[in-house]
C-alpha cells in the first residue's frame, strides 16, 4: 500500500490489517517540519499549524477562540481579568495540542490589546510562565506588514487595496 510516497507494509494473506488514521498521518507528514503560529489578538486567540515553512504551506490545524482581550482596554486601559483568564486557558490548551502533535517550532505574536493595555507586560509574562510559549508583542507597523505578506502569499498577483479589520486596529 502506498501512502504519500511512503510504503506501508502489506497485510499477510488471510489477515485483516487496519491502519489507524494517525498512522496514515504519521506516514505522510514528518512532525519535525511542522510549524505553529499563535495570534493573540484583541478579539481572538488563534492557533494555526502548518506542515512546513514554504511559499504555500498546507494547513494541518486551525482553531480560533474568542476571548475579547481588547474589550475593556479603551475604557479602562487594561485587559479584563475574565478575558485574560480565558486567553490563558486557551493557550494552555494550545500548548497541549502542540505537544500532542509534536510541534517544536512555535511563533506567538500579540497585537494591539496586549500592546496598549497597562497589564500587557504582566499578561505576556504569565503566558510564558504558565505555558512556556515565548510571545512577541508586535507594533502596529509590524502587524500591518505581516497582514500584507499574508495577502501577497495567498494572492501573488494582488492589485488593489486590502484592509485587515482587527478588534482594535484597521490595517
Amino acid at each position: 500500500m502506498d501512502c504519500g510516497g511512503k510504503r506501508l507494509p502489506e497485510p499477510h494473506k488471510g489477515e485483516t490489517k487496519f491502519v489507524s488514521h494517525s498512522s496514515l498521518i504519521k506516514a505522510i507528514y514528518d512532525p519535525r517540519d511542522h510549524f505553529a503560529v499563535i495570534d493573540i489578538g484583541s478579539n481572538s486567540v488563534r492557533l494555526v499549524v502548518f506542515d512546513r515553512l514554504s511559499r504555500h504551506p498546507h494547513i494541518l490545524f486551525n482553531e480560533k477562540v474568542l476571548c475579547g482581550l481588547g474589550r475593556m482596554v479603551g475604557k479602562t486601559g487594561r485587559m479584563d481579568d475574565e478575558a485574560v483568564d480565558s486567553a490563558i486557558a486557551t493557550l494552555r490548551r494550545y500548548r497541549l495540542l502542540l505537544k500532542t502533535m509534536r510541534v517544536k517550532r512555535i511563533e506567538a505574536v500579540a497585537t494591539a490589546a496586549v500592546r496598549d493595555a497597562s497589564n500587557g507586560p504582566e499578561f505576556v509574562e504569565r503566558i510564558e510562565r504558565e505555558t512556556g510559549i515565548p510571545v512577541q508583542v508586535i507594533s502596529g507597523k509590524e502587524e500591518a506588514a505581516l497582514s500584507a505578506y499574508g495577502v501577497i502569499s495567498g494572492i501573488p498577483d494582488a492589485d488593489g487595496i486590502v484592509g485587515d479589520l482587527g478588534g482594535a486596529v484597521l490595517n
